[in-house]
């Protein structure tokens, strides 16, 4: 079972190995190119592309003629048969020949697939492959089955069985020798590399034996002969070919662990494996194996990681270690190729070795040796660089880590260790800002180049104030902010360079080197100045920045100053104090001009000027309302909480007169209308007590001072907005207008309760009727102007319904409902017909005829569809018809009780007298519906007359006696006679339609 399965991995290692090999010689050609096959090509391209030769005797119209050029340009066409030639039509049979050449190009591009297709030989595999390296591989086995059965039958010892190793391996070298001079008769290069591959494996077991397992040998002897095996292995991969330089791979990088010291000479092993690494670096490039280099720094590089996880070294260690890195990481890889493994390695390799000096930094404690060969390493990522443009990626990763070691470094101070900081951070600026300014002044720049240019100098002030403990926008510290002085120099100096002349436009690159130095100057301003002074510092640097950049039109200008406007805010906000957000909201604290104002003020410049670019359409808006805001701002911190409201008015009215700002005229408004939200909740709060039934009574003085204080700057604003601006509310100016309206409504509401001065339900009791009534037909009055009068604004006929309806709306809700004298307290006046009732319903009455006269016209053509006005005018009329029995029915009570209309109970006579009264109005409703010949009258007449038949039969009649029984019933019957009659004549002369009103 144990030799099957072994056959079987030899077999798929076998197979494995002939497809590497023969991809890797298709990789060479299409790398190198394949001179003399392209050459061939090119000549068969031209013979195709070759007109076919005319015939001798001039165009033939034969169809043979046609098919003969055809089969001769196209000798792989299959000649048609004469039958088939005799039968068909010329015209539908004849090929051209391009589409012949299609074909044989499609068929060709087909094989050339099938051909690297893996397939499976049984004969080949296990014919011709399988036996040749089933050989070496089993020689190899055969070494160690040897000595494993001597050990077992204790034949030999462990010097014995060493040697014997030794020997064997040296046989089998000896033989891949002999096979190599003997090739030619052997005509199989695989015998010898076989016969070398195992000798090597034997010398390899030999050592590991005789130096960990049985202790023969010291280990660095063991360690110094696994080392020469790994030097020959490398040198016969030049004589025996691929599997020496694989066995020298990976014993090379085994030596090592095999070798068994507990406490390994770092110094001897870094040198060791340097060695070993470039050797089969070179061995690769030289054979053109560039994986095998790509490999080979694969295995230093992880024996660089297993160094520095073995635990705490010293000095010693350090550098060899750090050297080791340095030397793996950028020296070797430039000995690959230029080919994809190449690039791919030198990156790679340049990557982890920076990554892996970093941690031996992080372990060393930041000691001066690790930081050295940081060092280094970055200059010679720098150097090569040069050569290469893929290395200053790894450049760029170096700089990053750097800025994390800096910022992350343990104890800085102003001692030693702060020292050796500084000259730390001044090498690292020196190496990453240095190299790419040189490139960029002699043209040589790439991207990175300038990206690391623009973040590293901003990343390493970052990281020194991480270190120091420096909080911005607080913290000063005059050397660092000299740092960072000096390191915008350097993206200055590049953005001088490539600033374009003659009103060229702005480069990115260019535009990002500007946006450096910008940000290193603001950082040194914060370090400099006192915390509050920090929006002041972005705003100088703003107004630079919008001057230098005022002839260019990119979009990285905007975004250049969109940032800085952010930070401006940002700070403004971070380092206000508790004063300047109370002035924000009218408290009467200090105020007059002062810092806060300048902060203030400085954080509204960038955005001014962010605005007087005119960026893309959100980017300005954004702007301008936050310039307002700002603004704003400012103001409160210099003028009293008293007038703001005032000054935000007078803003919003000068920007709708001359500034087309929309976005800023709407910021303002905002503005104004926070100020104005305290008032409207007062007024809100009492508004929604009173429809709950809780009376609205006037407010105090000081209260009324603030509403009005609040909400008539509002007013002002909003209306003075719609008239000075047709850009204020362009699409819906009917409801800016509405708003308006209603701001103004509630404004004059407020000034109309002290007229009155309703302070306690007392007064509620003698005044509240007056004051409702009043009030309503103030409305009513408004409405009624503008729906009869001739149009003189726009909007007029939408202005007078919407005050008719708040009119009536009023009055259903606090005169018919809530507080309607019928039940509740509410004095009406001692005179008869003469008193508040009168108006009171005589204004809803009136309104309501005044809408329905305005629905009825407005059905002619004014906006409102003739169906909608038919339906609307019955609802109309029947509101009408019920107010007018409300009307009647509260006079009559008002006769029988006085000025209260609930202080006395109801008699017997007064009931009487409604339900007469009623049949009255019924019959007055009939007569106005017959004369105007509108049955929605006639029908509110009918049910007001059954109403009180049903009132009379049931309640009324039921409590006489006698006469006065006969008599009511007497006269219900000759009324219900009458009324019969009458409808039946005004039906017989209406037909079945009225007419319309009149």
């Amino acid at each position: 079972m144990e030799a099957l399965l072994l056959l079987g991995l030899v077999g798929a290692v076998a197979y494995l190995w002939n497809r590497v090999g023969g991809l890797e010689r298709r990789l060479h050609q299409l790398e190198h190119g394949d001179q003399t096959n392209m050459a061939a090509r090119d000549k068969a391209a031209v013979r195709e592309r070759a007109p076919a030769p005319a015939p001798a005797s001039g165009h033939s119209s034969d169809p043979g003629d046609v098919r003969s050029s055809t089969r001769a340009s196209n000798p792989q066409l299959k000649q048609p048969s004469p039958q088939t030639f005799d039968s068909e039509d010329s015209a539908s049979t004849a090929i051209p020949a391009r589409d012949a050449k299609i074909e044989v190009q499609k068929t060709s591009a087909k094989a050339s697939l099938l051909a690297w297709r893996p397939s499976f030989d049984f004969e080949y595999i296990f014919g011709r492959l399988l036996p040749i390296w089933a050989g070496g591989i089993t020689l190899a086995v055969a070494g160690f089955f040897l000595v494993r059965w001597s050990i077992e039958n204790g034949l030999l010892n462990e010097s014995v069985r060493v040697s014997l190793g030794f020997i064997f391996g040296a046989v089998l070298l000896a033989g891949a020798e002999l096979a190599h001079r003997f090739s030619a008769k052997l005509a199989d290069a695989r015998v010898r590399q076989a016969l070398a591959g195992a000798g090597l494996a034997t010398l390899y077991a030999s050592f590991y034996l005789a130096g960990s397992f049985y202790g023969l040998i010291h280990g660095g002897i063991a360690f110094a002969g696994l080392a020469g095996v790994t030097a020959l292995a490398i040198a016969l991969s030049y004589r025996f070919g691929l599997p020496s330089a694989v066995l020298g791979l990976l014993g090379g990088f085994a030596a090592p662990a095999l070798a068994g010291a507990a406490e390994p000479n770092l110094p001897l092993l870094a040198t060791y494996l340097a060695l070993m690494t470039g050797g089969l670096v070179y061995t690769g490039r030289r054979q053109n194996r560039s994986w095998l280099g790509l490999a080979a720094l694969g295995g230093g590089l992880g024996w660089g990681a297993l160094m520095l996880i073995s635990g705490p070294v010293d000095s010693l260690g350090i550098l060899a270690i750090g050297g080791y890195l340095v030397l793996v990481g950028t020296m070797l890889p430039a000995l690959m190729g230029q080919g994809l493994f190449g690039r791919l390695g030198r990156l790679a390799a340049c990557t982890l070795a920076t990554l892996q000096i970093a941690a031996l930094v992080d372990s060393s404690g930041y000691s001066m040796l690790a930081w050295g060969a940081y060092i280094l390493l970055a200059a010679a990522i720098a150097v090569l660089g040069w050569r290469n443009q893929r290395l200053r990626e790894a450049g760029g990763i170096a700089a990053a880590l750097s800025a994390c070691l800096i910022a992350a470094w343990p104890d800085s101070g102003p001692d030693a260790a702060g020292t050796a900081l500084a000259a730390v951070s001044a090498a690292m600026a020196a190496i990453f800002i240095g190299t790419p300014l040189l490139r960029i002044m002699r043209d040589e720049a790439a991207e990175i180049d300038w990206g690391q240019l623009a973040l590293y100098p901003i990343s390493l002030i970052a990281a020194l104030c991480w270190q120091l403990g420096i909080a911005l926008p607080e913290g000063q510290n005059g050397i660092i902010a000299s740092a960072g002085l000096a390191l915008a120099l350097a993206p200055a100096a590049a953005a001088w360079i490539k600033w374009p002349k003659d009103q060229e436009p702005l480069a990115l690159w260019t535009m990002v080197a500007f946006a450096s130095c910008s940000a290193l100057l603001l950082l040194a301003g914060l370090l400099l100045v006192p915390g509050w002074a920090a929006p002041v510092v972005v705003a100088l640097i703003a107004s630079a920045a919008f001057l230098l950049l005022r002839q260019q039109r990119m979009y990285g200008a905007d975004i250049l100053l969109g940032g800085l406007a952010v930070i401006g805010a940002i700070l403004q906000l971070s380092t206000a104090g508790s004063e300047e957000f109370f002035r924000l909201v009218g408290d009467t604290g200090s105020w007059g001009l002062s810092r806060d104002t300048l902060r203030a003020f400085s954080a509204a410049v960038p955005f001014m000027l962010l605005v007087m670019r005119k960026p893309k359409r959100r980017a300005w808006q954004a702007a301008q309302v936050l310039s307002v805001i700002f603004l704003y701002g400012a103001l409160a911190q210099s003028v009293p909480d008293s007038w703001l409201p005032t000054m935000v008015a007078g803003g919003v009215l000068a920007l709708a007169w001359r500034m087309p700002w929309r976005a800023a005229h709407a910021g303002a408004i905002g503005i104004a209308t926070l100020w104005a939200l305290p008032a409207l909740g007062i007024w809100g709060f009492a508004g929604f007590e009173a429809l709950s039934g809780e009376p609205m009574m006037d407010f105090s003085s000081n209260t009324r001072h603030f509403l009005i204080r609040t909400l008539a700057p509002l007013v002002a604003a909003w209306i003075g907005s719609l008239l000075l601006s047709r850009r204020f509310l362009p699409e819906w100016r009917k409801g800016g207008w509405i708003i308006g309206g209603g701001l103004a409504v509630i404004m004059l509401h407020i000034l109309y309760k002290a007229v009155f001065a309703i302070t306690d339900l007392e007064s509620f009791v003698a005044l509240g009727m007056a004051e409702r009534t009043l009030w309503q037909a103030a409305i009513a009055g408004g409405a009624i102007a503008c729906l009869t009068l001739r149009e003189t604004f726009l909007h007029q006929r939408i202005v007078g319904a919407s005050l008719a309806l708040l009119a009536l709306a009023h009055f259903v809700c606090f005169t018919l409902m809530l507080h309607n004298p019928l039940w509740d307290t509410q004095a009406v006046g001692t005179l008869p017909i003469v008193n508040l009732l009168l108006p009171a319903y005589g204004m809803a009455i009136g309104a309501l005829v005044v809408l329905r006269g305005s629905v009825g016209r407005a059905s002619t053509g004014r906006g409102i569809p003739d169906a909608v006005a038919q339906k609307a005018r019955p609802f109309a009329d029947a509101a009408i018809m019920f107010l007018l029995a409300m009307l009647f029915l509260s006079e009559l009570r008002q006769i029988f009780s006085g000025t209260i209309l609930t202080y006395s109970a109801m008699t017997q006579q007064e009931d009487l007298l409604r339900s007469l009264l009623s049949i009255a109005l019924a019959l007055a409703y009939l007569g106005w519906g017959a004369w105007r010949q509108q049955r929605s009258w006639r029908i509110g007449s009918l049910v007001l007359m059954l109403l009180a038949v049903s009132k009379v039969f049931l309640f009324d009649a039921a409590g006489l006696e006698g006469l006065a029984r006969i008599a009511s019933f007497m006269a219900l019957g000759l009324c219900l006679i009458g009324i019969g009659w009458f409808y039946s004549r005004q039906l017989k002369f209406a037909g079945t339609s009225d007419k319309e009103p009149r």
